[in-house]
């Protein structure tokens, strides 16, 4: 018994190895470890933003519920206190709304204070950024990660919540109505889901080089500023200038590209599934307050859908700026 103990230990082992060998083979896993680890270290706060949230998004589909409610009650005229609900339950979500995002940026800044004097210190601990211009590309880069793993722990708590529970309530009604209304409800977030996995890793190698001239550019202005007569350095910093317009410039087209095409496919599926219970409104029997209900639950989904996915843009974004630094030496 002891044996087979110690052999099913010995096996969990290997595979806890294997597994973390995998993980550090991946680019962005310190980036992840980090940001989990800031979570873990705040976890009262993420707990807390987490409640608030899910309480935050079931108040944000009440006045939608309520409003199909209100359009069948108009046939009849028999509106009881369902217009005083409606009211309430307007009032009620942007108070929440507010309320969350005290929480969540004063955990925010509670992290980005730390992280950044933790950086700096072990940077400085270094010595090995004794010019001007390595103490300023260096500060840089610091600023960077902990920009990246700080609002990566703000949205992962506040952004990507929201869309999971909108989803859940969402094809939760549709499967009520029709399961293969529901069904292809869920399939119609597939393709923007997919397509904004592709363009993330299209745009890794140009968000590299966003950060790796930044980081230069800071350096190089302030050598330029501090050696006002050496003119190789004003020469390079022109240079560095140049490079980080045409790598700005090319993000910024990249991404507003990638970001319609998304657009355009998340609006496309939603429609499609408007159509589709058009067709199957006698068989499957919704009123025309449930049609209100369901497209305004779909209006909320597809906007907490863009911004989570914009969101995801900028977390990728971050990790790069933190792959920058870690490549640079940071740990």
């Amino acid at each position: 018994m002891i044996k087979a103990y110690s052999r099913i230990n010995l096996q969990v082992g290997k595979i806890t190895q294997q597994i973390r060998h995998e993980l550090e083979m991946v680019p962005s896993w310190p980036f992840i470890k980090d940001v989990v680890r800031l979570i873990w270290e705040y976890k009262w706060y993420s707990l807390a933003i987490f409640i608030v949230t899910i309480f935050q998004e079931f108040a944000a589909l009440w006045p939608v519920s309520l409003l199909g409610q209100f359009i069948d009650r108009l046939e009849t005229g028999d509106m009881g206190n369902i217009v005083w609900l409606f009211m309430a339950s307007s009032v009620f979500y942007p108070g929440l709304l507010r309320a969350n995002v005290m929480l969540r940026h004063k955990m925010f800044y509670e992290t980005d204070r730390q992280k950044l004097v933790e950086l700096v210190l072990k940077a400085s601990a270094k010595g090995d950024s004794s010019s001007p211009e390595a103490a300023g590309a260096a500060y840089t880069r610091a600023a960077n990660a902990v920009s990246g793993i700080t609002n990566a722990a703000y949205h992962i708590l506040g952004s990507f919540t929201p869309v999971v529970i909108k989803i859940i309530i969402v094809s939760g009604s549709l499967l009520g109505y029709n399961r293969t209304l529901g069904l292809a409800y869920l399939g119609s977030l597939l393709v923007p889901t997919v397509m904004t996995i592709v363009f993330n890793k299209r745009l890794r190698v140009v968000l590299d080089s966003q950060y790796s001239v930044i980081s230069e550019t800071s350096g190089a202005a302030i050598k330029t500023i501090s050696e006002k007569d050496n003119l190789a350095v004003k020469s390079r910093f022109q240079e560095i200038m140049r490079s980080r317009k045409e790598i700005l410039i090319n993000l910024v087209f990249k991404n507003q590209y990638y970001t319609y095409a998304r657009e355009a496919a998340l609006v496309g599926s939603q429609f499609l599934v408007v159509f589709m219970a058009l067709a199957m409104r006698e068989q499957i029997s919704m009123t025309v307050g449930d049609f209100a209900k369901i497209i305004g639950y779909m209006a909320q989904v597809a906007a907490a859908f863009i911004g989570a996915a914009s969101t995801l843009d900028a977390i990728i974004s971050y990790s790069r700026a933190y792959h920058i630094y870690v490549k640079a030496g940071g740990d």
